[in-house]
């Protein structure tokens, strides 16, 4: 708060910790206090045109979102309320006072705002953590929220202003410029002199955190008095700020608002009625859940409790129980086992990660949800969204629904359009719970899940960010994904396929980076699980219009030309596992694909030869050998078969080979070898090794048989214990026991070892 120059002149800046009651109380106060002309505080000045909306009763908390968005990408920032922020008592106490409310900050899309998505994160630098510290440690405080406790939330209300002014003056020394809040600073500054000039001797109250306060005194000195406007945003630039629902886990400092308090839902009973009742409340809602964690807390355990917090805030001189001796002496009384590590509970930015600790917190934080009051100003994408499920019949019921989607319907595929574009968009309550598989042929069958969701308001509005359409909105956000990583096959082929089925037209230069990506790329793992994406939905072309199948084409021939000179010159193991992806997707191409796709047949001939020469590559990676066998048993090729397979496993019968060659050899042609000759040829393949070959086996070997589905898998067992003996009863009972069985078979494994070492070292000595 100002000092006497600071009240003689007019002005009075209340500097605060943002979502503090004691800050909040104060800022009451001082308006009150005052017969006020202008109330002006640190948020988002662009919003003033809309400042009615702030009026309307809403249930808190809520934020203004403000965001900035081009064809390079979006960036969003929240102002966020809930009853004990000083900025709401602001706004109430200065409409209950008629005077003039104003934001008085830069809109989040100025240059000067910078990236930040919290307006109220101020950067406080080391030497400020520094000084924080050195006053924690004299007051005897774990940290900056026990401090701020001790300073502040239990302050007499007539010591306060000097307390903050003496805190504030600490982390940032008066007279102190800060460049980065500099432009900031100075346009809130510019708005308190023109204030001053319009108040026609009357006082005008500014709230802003504390960081900028002595700066905008010193500013506002030397403002001439014209009121600040924002500079217009850049050409082609979208812009807007609107109310939106927050809820308290959002707005806690631990897992959501990093610039504010911790635990919200006790500072909202410490707000209401004071310390105690506070820490009351908090006593409630921690037992409560710990109880619902499983753990035991009795009558003696919170009387044992609540004496402690008492000894310690008592020791540590104290006025009442606060935040810090709560959760300490909680956990000196109900966590009965030790912590890995001090408990930092108020460390930023995450929950500790001790189940007892996380759940005082999250039990601290509370769950309420804000609301908006009807009538509340909307982006056009809200009314659009809504218009478009309502006339799909799509709109969230009172339950979840189930919706089935079938390509083949030409009805179908607009409400599968407007689904997709949904879930482009990140939306609550929208979900896609099946779907074609990568291989499966023919046009696609869809089921959505639609239910109502909590956060469905406010996650639309923050959407608009993106456009004002769902098509528009849908496009852009996949622009800003593909811009974020334009040279990633993985994300390019993925935006690819969320436009097909989205129903969006296909850029030109999404088109180019792929093709570009694929006749350059390098990693076959990638190239791989690119080229399966891309080669399913060439089969699914019908189904996205005329002007996509082309296109999918032209990807699809660029994929098998690369491959053609990519798995030629594979050599290590590593990239011949990782190349299986992109065998299957040329597979599929070859086998599936050559009547869609006349380009094909010129590269099938050079293909199948240079699959044959890896296969009798001495040389050739296993894994490797046995997709080239695989591919030319599903392609039909003139003498590849079981016959063949059976020599091959042969010659990869070894237990560091076996598993890779049937790995490779299963993904590319199982239905087509894995009959009861092959299992029985790997079957005595293994029956030869000792435990010791069988356990360095064993990785490789599940790996190549997780290319079974679990029924086949089962059905491999059974056969297995029919040929060692077991009755087809016992059979099927201990197959189905091997599926379903809970110790991972790898951890039997090295069980297994650790007994035969075990074993060996006492015969060694004797000892059996």
């Amino acid at each position: 708060m100002s000092g006497p120059a600071g009240e003689a002149s007019g002005l009075t800046v209340v500097g605060v910790r943002h979502h503090s009651p004691a800050c909040a109380g104060l800022v009451r106060r001082t308006i009150e206090r005052l017969r006020l002309a202008y109330v002006l505080i640190e948020g988002p000045a662009d919003f003033n045109p809309y400042l009615a909306d702030l009026a309307l009763d809403h249930e808190l908390p809520v934020a203004i979102f403000s965001f900035r968005a081009n064809e390079r990408g979006s960036a969003a920032s929240y102002t966020p309320f809930c009853v004990f922020s000083p900025e709401w008592q602001a706004l109430v106490s200065g409409r209950a006072a008629g005077a003039e409310i104003l934001f008085c900050d830069l809109p989040a899309w100025d240059p000067a705002f910078g990236e930040r998505r919290n307006r109220y994160a101020d950067p406080h630098g080391a030497r400020a953590e520094a000084a924080e510290r050195a006053l924690a440690a004299a007051l005897g405080a774990e940290d900056q929220d026990a401090l701020w406790d001790a300073l502040a939330e239990a302050a007499p209300p007539a010591e306060l202003p000097a307390r903050l002014a003496g805190y504030f003056d600490l982390l940032r020394p008066p007279g102190t410029d800060d460049p980065v809040e500099e432009a900031r600073e100075r346009f809130m500054a510019a708005h308190a002199a023109w204030a001053l000039g319009e108040a026609s001797g009357r006082p005008v109250v500014l709230v802003c955190g504390g960081w900028h306060a002595d700066a905008i005194r010193r500013y506002a000195g030397l403002a001439d008095g014209t009121r600040p406007e924002p500079r217009e945003p850049e050409e082609g630039l979208r812009t807007g700020s609107y109310v939106v629902p927050y809820s308290y886990p959002r707005l806690d400092r631990f897992s959501g608002y990093s610039a504010g308090m911790p635990s919200p839902g006790y500072y909202e009973r410490v707000a209401a009625g004071g310390l105690a009742a506070g820490a009351d409340w908090a006593s409630d809602a921690i037992s409560a859940a710990l109880r619902a964690a499983g753990q035991v807390v009795s009558t003696a355990d919170r009387i044992a409790w609540a004496v402690h917090a008492e000894g310690l805030a008592r020791l540590r001189a104290h006025p009442a129980v606060l935040r810090a001796d709560l959760i300490d002496g909680a956990l000196a009384s109900l966590v009965k086992d030790a912590l890995d590590a001090p408990p930092a509970w108020t460390a930023s930015a995450a929950v500790p990660g001790h189940p007892a600790l996380a759940a005082m917190l999250q039990a601290l934080a509370g769950t309420r949800e804000g609301r908006l009051a009807p009538g509340t100003r909307r982006p056009a994408l809200v009314a659009d969204v809504e218009e478009r499920l309502r006339a799909a019949g799509l709109e969230p019921g009172a339950g979840r629904r189930r919706i089935a989607l079938d390509w083949a319907e030409a009805a179908d595929r607009p409400r599968a359009h407007l689904l997709h574009r949904l879930l482009v968009l990140g939306l609550p309550g929208v979900s896609r719970s099946e779907g074609p598989d990568l291989a499966e042929p023919g046009l696609p069958r869809e089921s959505f899940d639609i239910a109502p969701h909590p956060h469905w308001p406010g996650a639309l509005i923050e959407a608009s960010q993106w456009g004002g359409t769902l098509a528009m909105a849908a496009t852009a956000r996949l622009a800003a994904r593909i811009e974020a990583a334009p040279d990633s096959l993985s994300v390019l082929a993925g935006a690819l396929s969320d436009a097909l089925f989205a129903g969006l037209a296909i850029e030109g230069e999404l088109l180019a980076r792929l093709s570009r990506g694929i006749a350059e790329g390098h990693d076959p793992a990638g190239l791989g699980a690119a080229g399966r994406r891309i080669v399913r939905l060439h089969r699914f072309g019908a189904a996205f219009g005329g002007a996509a199948r082309p296109a999918l084409a032209r990807l699809c021939l660029a994929l098998a030309e690369r491959a053609l000179g990519l798995v030629e010159a594979i050599a290590d193991p590593r990239a011949s596992l990782a190349a299986i992806d992109l065998m299957i997707a040329c597979r599929d191409l070859f086998r599936d694909c050559a009547d869609d796709l006349p380009g094909l047949a010129p590269l099938r001939p050079p293909f199948v030869a240079m699959l044959g020469r890896r296969l009798a590559d001495r040389q050739a990676p296993p894994a490797l050998a046995g997709a080239a066998l695989g591919f030319l048993v599903a392609c039909g090729e003139a003498g590849a078969g079981a016959d063949e397979a059976a020599r091959r496993l042969r010659r990869f019968g070894l237990p560091d080979s076996l598993g890779d060659f049937l790995a490779g050899l299963f993904a590319l042609a199982r239905e087509e070898i894995a009959g009861e000759p092959t299992l029985a040829s790997v079957e005595g393949l293994v029956a030869a090794w000792g435990d010791e070959d069988f356990l360095r086996a064993l990785p490789s070997l599940r790996m190549a048989f997780a290319w079974f589905p679990p029924r086949e898998r089962e059905r491999i067992a059974v056969a297995i214990l029919r040929r060692s003996g077991a009755g087809e009863a016992r059979a099927e009972a201990e197959a189905l026991s091997w599926m379903r069985q809970r110790t991972a078979p790898l951890d039997q494994a090295a069980a297994l070892a650790r007994e035969a070492r075990a074993a060996a070292r006492l015969a060694r000595y004797g000892l059996t």
